[in-house]
């Protein structure tokens, strides 16, 4: 089998910052993720959002930033 004709799709990498508060305290919270392109991150980004939505004790929440992080092209 000749692997010539194989793509490997590169993925993009994310950082996803945001603040949440509850009951007793108020955080700002943050991590980085890999999509393969722009509407997979936005899917993420909802789907995070959903569950932080549905967490108990959760007052109120917001995004502060979603970026893009360059990487390095091939060298």
């Amino acid at each position: 089998m000749s692997t010539g004709n194989i793509v490997t799709a590169s993925s993009l990498r994310f950082y996803f910052f945001f603040w949440v508060a509850t009951h007793r305290e108020q955080a700002e919270l943050s991590f980085d993720f890999e999509a393969e392109d722009m509407h997979a991150a936005g899917d993420k980004i909802l789907e995070v959002s959903r569950r932080i939505s549905e967490c108990p004790g959760v007052l109120y929440w917001k995004i502060l930033s979603v970026v893009q992080i360059r990487t390095a092209g091939p060298q």
